[in-house]
């Protein structure tokens, strides 16, 4: 709509513009003909004065000052030898070639001096033996056609920016809608749908925005085809690699149960299991993060009562906190709070959330964990006053395997919070890091 409007200002500016500049020279173009009408009937009278000599001038221009009543057309003679000048205006000085005269200043009308007071008049004034010639014309004949001129402009303006806003609009609206398709295709693959496209096809209309999304269709189709041969191959090699690792671990389970084991042999085998686990739920969460982000996993939402997801999961993680020595609080509105989710996957996010502020916060830290309403959408929050995560980095760390301990001696995958964006981002939501001012603050927004 802006750009019709702005169309449609641009088409009566410019429309103006040439009507300006017609008038204009409209009235250069009508001016120019009558001086030269002028000039030709007082060459035509100074002929005849040259011919019949100032007597015949005088009856002539008499004859036809008394029938040129609408004044417009004035004569004058003024004779060079001090008669009396004859005509149907008395010039207040008379004058050769071309001038523009006043009624009322430079001469006044013969019959009626006060009649046509302030009118222009166009005259030319020749110089003969026996005096001078003057005729004028009346400016009325300009006026006349500039006020045909404008009223024509204005009513063809009229009719033309009715059509021009008429057509704009609809150009509008039907390029409104389109954007508003490519907005909703590019919505759509923000939240993992790679499959969506523009379906109007390029050929229909052949303009610049059918090239735009023709464009972008095929950008799409390359993204989606690089993305899915990505997670496809992430997928296969933790799939192929969790094989061997499941088996390996059945073959180390027994042998930490063996009697008579040394106890330094034991913990390794132990601390073995611990290592495999830890990579069979890197290979877990790979596999679920490219499910999740190719849209091959559906989000099979149902309404749930968000309270009782978080008190679940408070309850699951507690004593884990307790043992670890973090407190962990859970603040809950009086109200139902009632969403379409999935409340496996929303669960996993929280427990991903609070056990990554236990990984990462030493003992003594105090998590709040929450949930609330805001403008119609739902915020879950997990905040700690612990040493939170430098402002340059928090867009970083929800990348795969992106850790801030860059020696990696710390316990994690750098997946977890990777996993936790991408259900957030399943369900049309968000995953935002801000300071806690001190520590970190962790929103889920559905």
């Amino acid at each position: 709509m802006q750009m019709a409007l702005s169309l449609s200002a641009l088409f009566v500016v410019s429309a103006v513009v040439a009507g300006v500049v017609a008038w204009v020279v409209m009235g250069d173009e009508l001016r120019s003909r009558l001086y030269d009408d002028a000039r030709v009937q007082a060459e035509a009278l100074a002929a005849e004065l040259s011919r019949g000599g100032p007597e015949e001038l005088r009856r002539q221009i008499g004859t036809i000052a008394a029938f040129g009543e609408d004044h417009g057309t004035l004569y004058a003679f003024v004779p060079a030898a001090g008669s009396a000048p004859v005509g149907n205006m008395a010039l207040s000085q008379p004058f050769s070639g071309p001038r523009q005269l006043e009624a009322g200043r430079d001469m006044v009308l013969a019959h009626d001096p006060g009649d046509q007071q302030g009118e222009i008049y166009f005259a030319w004034g020749l110089r003969t033996p026996a005096g001078w010639v003057v005729v004028a014309r009346d400016s009325q004949w300009i006026t006349d056609s500039q006020e045909v001129l404008v009223q024509s402009i204005a009513w063809g303006l009229g009719v033309a920016l009715v059509a021009t806003v008429l057509l704009a609009f609809a150009i509008g609206r039907r390029d409104a809608r389109r954007v508003a398709e490519i907005n909703r295709v590019l919505a759509s693959v923000a939240q993992g749908d790679l499959a969506a496209r523009y379906l109007e096809d390029a050929r229909a209309t052949g303009d610049d925005l059918s090239e735009v999304a023709s464009g972008l269709n095929r950008m799409l189709e390359r993204l989606q085809t690089n993305v899915e041969r990505l997670a496809q191959v992430s997928a296969d090699i933790a799939h192929d690699l969790r094989s061997p690792l499941t088996r390996l671990r059945l073959r180390l389970q027994p042998q930490a149960l063996r009697d008579g084991l040394p106890e330094d042999t034991r913990a390794a085998i132990a601390a073995s299991l611990e290592s495999l686990d830890a990579i069979a739920a890197s290979f877990d969460a790979i596999l679920q993060l490219s499910q999740i982000e190719t849209g091959n996993m559906a989000l099979e939402a149902c309404p749930a009562d968000l309270r009782d997801i978080a008190r679940d999961v408070h309850e699951m993680l507690l004593p884990v906190a307790e043992e670890s020595g973090h407190g962990l609080e859970l603040s809950l509105p009086q109200v139902p709070v009632r969403a379409e989710v999935n409340a496996e996957l929303v669960s996993q996010a929280l427990v991903n959330l609070i056990d990554n502020a236990l990984r990462h916060t030493p003992p003594g830290t105090r998590i709040d964990f929450g949930l609330a309403q805001e403008n119609g959408r739902v915020r879950l929050s997990v905040c700690d006053n612990g040493p939170g995560i430098p402002a340059q980095e928090r867009d970083k760390v929800t990348q795969r395997f992106y850790r801030l301990d860059r020696s990696r001696n710390r316990p994690g995958t750098g997946l977890g919070l990777s996993l936790v964006a991408a259900i957030a981002r399943l369900h049309g939501g968000q995953l935002e890091l801000t300071d806690n001012a001190p520590g970190l603050c962790a929103h889920i927004r559905l």
